[in-house]
């Protein structure tokens, strides 16, 4: 995978996969049912997806991101694609910024991300 090279990291990363429906939004964009894709990547101010189609950078992103092990409702979002590779003709790396997010999502979501930085963290120490 290619980045651009003016892409800076502000955020950890983790590699998780997590369930994400998204709808492509937009004045041109007619109405469409919700897509599902999965991370593989996720930081507090974006994720990359695994899509099944192709979305041009700057496309807008309403997002649902279920959080693994979580009772509560998906977290919602707004994002933007800010890259994409395509690995196949029906599955496509895709970069995505979060723009938007609720105050109690996100708050929820920081403390996910958290959470799973510390397991992997902790799984990682070696004992004295």
């Amino acid at each position: 995978m290619t980045l651009p090279a003016s892409e800076k990291r502000k955020f950890a990363r983790l590699d998780l996969a997590l369930s994400v429906s998204y709808v492509p939004l937009g004045a041109h964009q007619p109405p469409q049912d919700p897509r599902e894709a999965l991370s593989s990547d996720i930081s507090q101010g974006g994720l990359r997806l695994m899509t099944p189609t192709a979305l041009p950078v700057g496309t807008e992103l309403e997002l649902q991101i279920t959080l693994e092990g979580n009772e509560h409702a998906p977290i919602v979002a707004t994002g933007e694609v800010v890259w994409q590779n395509k690995l196949s003709p029906t599955s496509f790396e895709t970069g995505v910024t979060i723009q938007t997010m609720p105050t109690a999502d996100r708050s929820r979501f920081m403390q996910f991300v958290f959470d799973q930085m510390s397991k992997l963290v902790g799984s990682t120490a070696v004992p004295v």
